[in-house]
């Protein structure tokens, strides 16, 4: 195993044989050069068995100063990379409506590939993006990093260790604060590459944990409205939820919030409460456990939210699901957050919007899974 703060990621099991993990390097390239891109490029250069190759991006000097930074290639041909023999894996990291575009044009190629958050931001183009992998014989994966954080972690193991015995209600509370300046003639906050507002771009942080730690959703009813920013979607969203399992669920996402605050998540089970702030615990009462009573959790905020600056945390997280996929492809199954897994908490929000748009409880699946 190899040790990463917390994380455990296992050395790699190649085809019939017993190589060490360092002998199998698979060659990545970055598509898309903003900002959450170093988190991705230093994710991947940090794991042993990863090189990066190349980043592409539309404008050359980004580009260009991305590659100086990782010591790779740069390209803002897409094509041209997609043809190297040496890029096994292809990480998109570009607006969040052209992940399946490029996803698909990398499967046909004969390329794994790796999303950011959200997939894509239609149901049809993430499906799309699932069957041509599928097709090509590549493997797809996503990354919503908070999953592979500790603290998220250690409350998936007591619920499904039965620790906190039926699930009764989980809450996110998301009281983010983005600028106008964040949104200025940007792609940002527009429905055809953001796909929404707090909710696809923000809060889907959360909708992921709510739906991996309670599951499937059944119905929703939501509102969202844009009260402070000049994009076309939300900026301030609210919904009620049903699960499949009979839990009860409360979302309330927001770029408005004033200042900003670190998120909250609650999980109640019959046996037991879990509070979460800015990643920290703030409550921990489990049956036959130790209480625990952190009162000052999430006062510096939490690495969850890429604005307040890209933690260790967040890297290594990062690395733990990358590396995933790359034992997915050695051992020929499903990544853990696999294209289907990714899938849900798109069309929780998707959800969402139709109940805000018709003024109704909107049932789920709007669409099923391929």
């Amino acid at each position: 195993m190899i040790p990463i703060a917390g994380l455990h990621i296992p050395a790699l099991a190649p085809e019939g044989g017993q190589l060490e993990l360092a002998e199998r390097i698979y060659g990545f390239a970055v598509i898309g050069c903003g900002n959450i891109s170093d988190t991705h490029c230093e994710a991947i250069q940090r794991l042993p068995n990863a090189k990066l190759v190349a980043v592409v991006d539309t404008l050359e000097e980004a580009a260009t100063a991305k590659a100086e930074k990782w010591g790779c290639e740069a390209y803002t041909d897409l094509e041209a990379v997609l043809a190297r023999e040496d890029v096994d894996v292809v990480n998109v990291v570009v607006p969040s409506g052209l992940h399946a575009a490029i996803g698909v044009r990398a499967a046909q190629a004969g390329k794994h590939v790796i999303t950011t958050k959200p997939i894509d931001v239609t149901l049809e183009a993430i499906d799309e993006l699932i069957l041509a992998c599928r097709a090509a014989g590549v493997r797809l994966g996503a990354t919503h990093q908070l999953r592979s954080y500790p603290v998220y972690r250690r409350i998936k193991a007591a619920i499904d260790s039965g620790r906190l015995g039926r699930l009764l209600f989980g809450a996110a509370v998301v009281p983010w604060h983005r600028s106008r300046e964040y949104y200025a003639g940007t792609w940002r906050g527009t429905w055809a590459l953001d796909g929404g507002g707090a909710l696809m771009n923000q809060s889907i942080h959360y909708v992921d944990l709510l739906v991996w730690l309670l599951g499937d959703v059944e119905a929703v009813a939501g509102f969202t409205d844009t009260l402070i920013h000049a994009i076309e979607t939300e900026d301030s969203a609210s919904a009620a939820l049903r699960f499949r399992n009979g839990a009860q669920g409360l979302l309330r996402g927001a770029t408005c919030t004033y200042r900003g605050y670190p998120a909250r998540l609650e999980i109640h089970g019959e046996r037991g409460t879990i509070r979460i702030v800015g990643d920290e615990v703030r409550l921990w009462d489990v049956e036959g456990e130790e209480i625990e009573d952190n009162p000052l959790a999430g006062k510096e905020g939490g690495a969850s939210d890429p604005l307040k600056g890209m933690a260790e945390l967040a890297v290594e997280a990062h690395m733990a699901q990358i590396g995933d996929v790359l034992r997915a492809i050695e051992e020929n199954r499903e990544p853990e957050l696999n294209g289907l897994e990714a899938r849900r908490a798109v069309e929780v929000i998707l959800a969402i919007y139709q109940s805000s748009r018709e003024g109704r409880v909107v049932h789920l699946p709007l669409k099923p899974a391929p």
